[in-house]
């Protein structure tokens, strides 16, 4: 432990410019003093830590039922990035307090960690960080992995530090993981088997507040392909094979997503470099629709719209698998019965062999393959709405795992 906090704070002096010029944060005096452990800090009784925005979204549903079921327990959710953080001030304002995760360094946690004094602190996804774990055992809190999951990397990764990750798991209380797999791999690194279990995923769990409407969806809803979280390396395969299918299909709308909003300005340059009309969504205004209309492609340039804007698309592809990311949420499109369309990198989703095994998926490897499988869907509209609701029964099938979180929270606080 003593290397690494000397690892770690080397790493913060160099981490630090980074922190004080990085863009994003409104408040940076409150941003720099949260990610140093300096900032003003109360009593908490439960701590929910969810990285980024993936995260933060997959455990708003368990972070609601925590605060129906336990309304006298202040809750505390912090997430490391910007956006994860924008987006859990809109997605659960019910927190006593949102706040960044101090920097995993010793003296970065220590007054953090003994100012807020939780009763119990909750990473989601397997989220591990040695500094913070071995501060908050000290206090006296119990640390518990939600929604855990370990992908094939980290896996490979793990195994190589060997004692070093006993060390850590040593402080967590119990690992409740996403799948009998993820269960076999945290104890092949070292997690005693009486502290581990199998939840489910939290994500089969999503609910959506479908009261909120998107009045400039109506412009574009209908025959429109939604490219939902893409990276960089996959517009261009998908504008192209949304130029090709269009001749034959010229009232085929987009919708581009990208997954980080650093890069709007870049992917909007790269669809003008290809003549073809296009808006950003934040120019889009009311009373406007005959413009809209007239636009080929929509970018996204939005932050929290994207779960919505799966309501109004004919089919979605999603992005980070075309590209080696391990691929995003494909239970979005899921749960308004929408087909769903990937690339070939889904490691971080297992079951998405599911949903092609069940018909409610496609496979792409590449521009011709994706400008296929769209004509195709377009072409068999009957095929299309079966495969979104093969898509939403493999939902339905698989929830519960919020209410199983709930419970091993209860056993922890030790209430009835």
């Amino acid at each position: 432990m003593l290397l690494y906090n000397l690892l770690s704070a080397i790493g913060v002096v160099f981490y630090l410019p980074k922190l004080i010029f990085k863009k994003g944060p409104e408040n940076r005096r409150s941003f720099i003093s949260e990610r140093l452990g300096m900032s003003s800090y109360a009593r908490t009784d439960i701590w929910v830590h969810a990285v980024s925005v993936g995260e933060v979204i997959a455990c708003v549903p368990f972070l609601k039922m925590l605060k129906k079921e336990f309304p006298g327990e202040r809750i505390l959710l912090s997430t490391t990035t910007y956006t994860g953080q924008k987006v859990a001030r809109e997605k659960f304002p019910e927190a006593d307090r949102t706040m960044y995760s101090p920097l995993d360094t010793a003296f970065c946690v220590r007054r953090a960690v003994n100012s807020l004094k939780p009763k119990i602190f909750i990473t989601i996804e397997t989220e591990l960080w040695p500094a913070l774990f071995h501060r908050l055992k000290r206090s006296g809190s119990s640390v518990i992995v939600l929604n855990g999951r370990i992908s094939d990397k980290s896996f490979k990764g793990y195994r190589r530090l060997g004692f070093l990750m006993k060390r850590v798991l040593s402080h967590i209380d119990f690992f409740y993981m996403q799948t009998g797999a993820d269960a076999e791999r945290i104890m092949t690194i070292g997690a005693p088997g009486h502290k581990v279990g199998v939840m489910g995923n939290f994500k089969f769990d999503i609910t959506f507040d479908t009261s909120k409407h998107l009045d400039w969806l109506d412009e574009v809803k209908g025959r429109t392909l939604l490219a939902a979280s893409t990276h960089k390396g996959e517009e261009e395969i998908i504008i192209d094979a949304y130029a090709s299918v269009k001749r034959d299909h010229p009232d085929l709308k987009l919708i581009i997503a990208p997954r980080h909003p650093e890069r709007f300005d870049e992917v909007g340059e790269i669809i003008s470099r290809r003549n073809l009309k296009f808006i950003r969504r934040t120019e889009m205004n009311e009373g406007q629709g005959a413009r809209d209309k007239e636009q080929d492609i929509i970018l996204l340039d939005t932050i929290g719209e994207l779960p919505r804007v799966f309501s109004g698309v004919a089919m979605a592809f999603i992005g980070g698998s075309l590209v080696p990311k391990g691929g995003h949420n494909i239970l979005e499109p899921a749960y308004w019965s929408r087909p769903v369309i990937f690339g070939p990198h889904m490691n971080n989703f297992p079951f998405a062999k599911e949903f092609i095994d069940r018909g409610a998926a496609l496979q792409v490897n590449n521009a011709d393959d994706v400008a296929k499988t769209v004509q195709y869907l377009l072409d068999n509209e009957a095929k299309a709405v079966n495969m979104g609701q093969n898509a939403k029964k493999i939902l339905d099938n698989n929830i519960g795992a919020v209410n199983r979180a709930i419970e091993l929270v209860r056993g922890y606080l030790g209430t009835a």
